[in-house]
């Protein structure tokens, strides 16, 4: 029954997979001709469209001048801000936590990537999902990010937002070992990866690669489904891929990873879909609130249920029992004998939310990505590689020509020295050279002109290349062109931010959905001093009026406006130096000024800060206690302390 099932749904799914695909073929051919811009290619498009027979012999490669000169390797780094004032702290861990996270993850790989696939193709996709086989000995999972090329995407036809679609697709090639061990299904015999699916720049060697087909879906109630295959052949299938799903040892019945039990060391393990968690131990948060393993049954009403009826007690709102009645609280009512109790179950958190986000370089009405570069200035580079040829056929074709007499014979070879044998001397004066090099001036003005087109349609300055800016001849007016610069591509800085601020809600969602075990968070205190904290799920559950459980998930994310310059560690330096010096710190010669001056370049990373510093805090320690002591209201003889001289 189930293999019919996966074969209607199999069907189902590529059916959707063709059409969507079919729809969008014509953006991942134009994807290929991108990329190929971008690596310099030869060819030249003649005016009716067609490709010259013969392509360029020298290409100036303007498209990546554009694209590497916007390269911005700075990572935008989080700001949390909290819905209520209870909840700050909270948002300063999530903060801590994310910043940690984006240490631990190849974020530098990662966006060094992304920096270049952007601008080219006009978007790239990032994958946030959790990965249970990740972690440490004490933990299980950790979160994984992916980025994706365009061209291993495919979007519903018809729709322009992952939030708004209610499915996509994405296409990753992986080896059988993979499939194997990922999905326990042997391919051996399955047919290799299909050659239309890779990408620009493969190396065509696909043997033991197949592509795998990962559709993703809104199910019924909302969540997030999951449907996996390869060719006719079904390797997963999970209509709320979102749910917690527990790998529990047979042998001792642990949670773990699924593949070695840490507790018995056993392999065999068994999946389960669990909605609750039932708690066996009161849980303490880090405010000291207790959440207790066992909660009053309630009725229909909302009232305890009393387990037998043998003496009168007063209740709260809680279920709890009061010793006495405090003054002026009316308790819920006067229940007879105990009440029924049992186990604390507690909704599992989940995210809801496709974990596919999209970074646009500029944003474009009705299409799935941005605007490309590549495609702005498509035309310049055509013509700059007409123009390029042209003038290397000029430069190349012409030379010089040498004039003899018929009956000159001239020895000529590599030496400095000819041999020329005369009978005459007005055979000499025959003796001649004629340059035949071609002007090519005019060709080379059209070149710049062109050029400075490209450069005016994508905002690039001379500022931004580290050239000199001939039209600004001020301190004032080069920070204006500056400003102008950054204007101009003020679109790309801001899909940035967009992209890492959905980034920074998927890490914290998958943190509360997932990490079962309080995690290790690195922070630093208003002294720069470093502190252990820990990240604990538990932390955000809460209890509304009825007594009922939810997930404290109401916090704000954006991108820290200060990050570029916390980045800049020999900036920050010279920022400090500077406040030292107008007594920022308090006067600059005072030891307690260098003391705090060297506990901020200390926090920086300034090499051997700490060493100054606690020099710094032996010579204040000393001077202190060798000052003379004051009683008060007594007189001191300082006559000592100005050479004997009286004041």
């Amino acid at each position: 029954m189930k293999k019919q099932e996966d074969g209607g749904l199999l069907q189902l799914w590529e059916s959707r997979y063709r059409k969507d695909k079919d729809e969008y073929q014509t953006h991942l051919d134009r994807m290929d001709r991108r990329e190929e811009l971008y690596r310099g290619s030869r060819d030249i498009k003649t005016v009716r469209g067609g490709t010259a027979k013969d392509g360029a012999t020298h290409v100036r490669n303007i498209v990546l001048e554009m694209i590497e000169t916007q390269v911005d390797s700075n990572i935008p780094q989080p700001k949390v801000t909290a819905m209520r004032e209870q909840d700050e702290p909270l948002a300063k861990i999530i903060e801590d936590m994310i910043r940690n996270e984006l240490d631990r993850l190849p974020m530098e790989q990662i966006m060094d990537l992304s920096e270049r696939t952007c601008p080219i193709q006009g978007g790239d996709g990032f994958l946030a999902e959790w990965d249970v086989t990740d972690g440490t000995h004490t933990s299980v999972g950790e979160i994984r990010l992916t980025e994706l090329h365009p061209k291993k995407i495919i979007p519903q036809h018809g729709v322009y937002r992952v939030e708004d679609m209610e499915w996509y697709f994405i296409d990753t090639e992986k080896t059988k070992g993979y499939v194997k061990r990922r999905y326990g299904i042997d391919l051996s015999d399955e047919a290799e990866e299909q050659p239309e699916l890779r990408t620009v720049g493969s190396d065509g060697a696909a043997e033991g690669m197949v592509t795998i087909h990962l559709a993703t879906y809104r199910n019924k109630s909302g969540g997030v489904g999951r449907f996996v295959w390869v060719n006719d052949t079904v390797l997963e299938h999970l209509e709320d891929s979102q749910a917690r799903r527990l790998k529990i040892c047979k042998k001792c019945g642990t949670v773990g990873d699924g593949v070695k039990c840490r507790e018995c060391g056993s392999a065999s393990f068994e999946e389960r879909v669990e909605e609750y968690e039932t708690l066996t131990d009161d849980i303490v948060k880090t405010n000291g609130e207790v959440i207790p393993a066992e909660s009053p049954v309630l009725d229909e009403f909302g009232q305890p249920v009393m387990d037998s009826a043998e003496t009168m007690v007063p209740m709260d709102v809680t279920g709890g029992v009061l010793s006495q009645l405090p003054g002026g609280m009316n308790p819920v009512g006067l229940m007879t004998g105990a009440v029924k109790k049992e186990p604390t179950r507690i909704p599992y958190y989940k995210p809801n939310r496709f974990p596919l986000i999209i970074r646009k370089n500029v944003s474009l009405y009705g299409e799935f990505l941005g605007a490309s570069d590549v495609d702005a200035i498509e035309d310049q580079q055509n013509t700059i590689n007409k123009l390029s040829t042209k003038i290397n056929k000029k430069v190349l074709g012409g030379g010089s020509v040498l004039t003899l007499p018929a009956d000159l014979k001239l020895e000529v070879g590599d030496q400095d020295l000819m041999l020329a044998r005369i009978t005459n001397p007005v055979q000499i004066e025959q003796i001649q050279v004629r340059n035949l090099q071609v002007d090519i001036s005019a060709d080379l003005a059209f070149q710049n002109a062109v050029y400075e087109q490209a450069r005016q349609t994508i905002g690039v300055t001379d500022s931004m290349q580290g050239r000199k800016d001939p039209t600004a001849t001020s301190a004032v007016a080069k920070q204006f062109s500056a400003q102008q610069a950054a204007g101009r591509l003020d679109s790309k800085k801001t899909m940035k931010r967009v992209l890492f601020q959905d980034l920074f809600q998927m890490i914290f969602q998958l943190k509360l959905a997932y990490a079962d075990e309080p995690r290790p968070v690195v922070s630093y205190n208003d002294r720069g001093e470093r502190e252990y904290l820990q990240f604990d799920r538990w932390d955000f559950l809460e209890f509304d009026d009825a007594g009922q459980p939810y997930w404290n998930d109401r916090f704000l994310f954006s991108c820290d406006a200060s990050a570029p310059l916390a980045s800049d560690r020999e900036k920050l330096w010279q920022e400090n130096r500077m406040n030292l010096q107008q007594g920022a710190y308090g006067p600059p010669a005072d030891l307690r000024s260098l003391i705090l001056f060297w506990e901020v370049m200390e926090k920086e990373h300034y090499p051997m800060a700490s060493t100054v510093k606690k020099n710094l805090q032996e010579q204040l320690e000393t001077q202190a206690a060798g000052a003379p002591q004051i009683m008060p209201g007594a007189e001191t003889d300082i006559t000592a302390l100005d050479g004997g001289a009286a004041i």
